[in-house]
């Protein structure tokens, strides 16, 4: 995956990427936390990247290595992978643990993005 925070559709690796999405974006921030070898991670990934680009440009993407950053994962209480986080600004709006099927994901970022419009 490229970083690209520029682009019209944004997706990010790491905790530099989400601090800049922070200050500088007003659209919804969609943070996967990951690990190595995590199966049901590798399964996700498409699914929220799809999820993402259908939105086009009124969400980003971010993906986190638990292993990479933990204490970023531990300061926001993720304890399992994979997790995702839904934020506005520094704000948690939406928190989803483990690998949850697709309409769930769907659901939770339309919400968001129909109360930003």
């Amino acid at each position: 995956m490229s970083e690209s925070l520029s682009s019209h559709i944004t997706f990010g690796e790491g905790r530099n990427p989400l601090q800049q999405l922070q200050q500088e974006s007003e659209n919804p921030i969609l943070v996967k936390f990951v690990a190595p070898h995590c199966p049901s991670c590798e399964t996700l990934a498409p699914v929220l990247e799809q999820i993402v680009t259908d939105q086009a440009g009124k969400v980003h993407l971010v993906t986190i290595d638990m292993t990479e950053d933990p204490e970023l994962a531990m300061e926001l209480g993720v304890r399992s992978a994979p997790t995702v986080v839904l934020f506005k600004k520094t704000t948690i709006l939406e928190r989803i643990a483990g690998l949850k099927p697709k309409i769930l994901y769907f659901e939770a970022v339309q919400k968001i993005v129909s109360r930003i419009q």
